[in-house]
């Protein structure tokens, strides 16, 4: 949703969550990591000055290893350059050029992209100086016909625990769905996000799945239902924004976006096992 006046407030604070109990905390890398996106979150100006405009090339720090207090917002370096990862793949840099606000609670870096970063509307990368990371070739394609069939059977296993009858199971749509592999071995992993929409509700679910041979297999189904179709106050929306191998562990992280009625942050998922679990969450905005 589209807004063109906000106030600003800093309120962003970096989260640790320990999603497996028992296990110790992920680390993390060892410098901040950014979403760099052209913006499409808001438009206006504040008492701070005025915000971004739609379509500039924008970085979001989304986890920074230093905490810091809750009243203080997330620092941009002017004139540092960052490393660009793409799928995985290194593709160049991102320079710093400006700081400015960009919610409500939130500002953003703009930054200029060397070589030029040609980005699909609503499509994102990620930047950092980290040492510990680990790029790879970019293995990021669409789903096929195939593939989406399974990711469609999939979505409906993790509906029906939610009360949605299968005869709905025609009606499921996809958003988004990407095939990858997030390691050195041949597994593939189908990604994305699908919905179905009936009487009034709407069923969404963001999937990670295993493909072999005879199918898929879930790996992370997180469901949510909005009931406000109109205005979308119950709404939360699940995107995958990019996947980089953050520890250095040899497997990437994914890094999810949720938005809400107004509002967006950004989660980072750690495989281990074969189960995905939330590891962090951080960038913050909204209005």
């Amino acid at each position: 949703m589209e807004r063109r006046y906000c106030l600003f407030l800093c309120l962003i604070v970096p989260v640790f969550v320990n999603a497996d109990k028992g296990k110790v905390a992920w680390q993390g890398a060892d410098k901040p990591v950014y979403v760099v996106t052209k913006n499409h979150y808001a438009e206006g100006f504040t008492p701070e000055g005025d915000t971004a405009r739609f379509g500039d090339l924008i970085a979001i720090e989304i986890f920074n290893p230093k905490a810091r207090p809750m009243e203080e917002d997330a620092v941009y370096k002017v004139g540092e350059r960052l490393a660009l990862f793409v799928g995985g793949q290194r593709t160049g840099d991102v320079k710093i050029r400006k700081v400015m606000p960009l919610q409500c609670d939130s500002s953003a870096a703009l930054v200029s992209a060397d070589p030029p970063l040609h980005l699909a509307k609503d499509a994102m990368a990620l930047a950092t100086n980290a040492e510990k990371i680990r790029p790879h070739a970019n293995s990021q394609r669409q789903a096929d016909a195939g593939e989406q069939k399974y990711a469609r059977q999939l979505a409906m296993n993790a509906f029906r625990k939610h009360g949605v009858p299968q005869e709905l199971a025609k009606g499921i749509r996809i958003d988004q769905l990407i095939v990858t592999k997030v390691d050195e071995s041949e597994s593939r992993l189908v990604i994305g996000s699908l919905y179905v929409e009936a009487k009034g509700v709407r069923h969404e679910v963001f999937l990670v799945g295993k493909l072999d041979s005879s199918g898929a297999t879930t790996e992370l189904a997180r469901y949510h239902k909005t009931t406000d179709l109109e205005d979308g106050k119950d709404s939360e929306d699940m995107r995958f924004v990019d996947q980089l191998d953050l520890d250095g562990d040899g497997t990437d992280e994914i890094v999810v976006e949720v938005t809400g009625y107004e509002n967006e942050e950004f989660g980072i998922y750690k495989r281990r096992n074969g189960i995905w679990s939330q590891v962090h969450m951080g960038g913050q905005g909204g209005c």
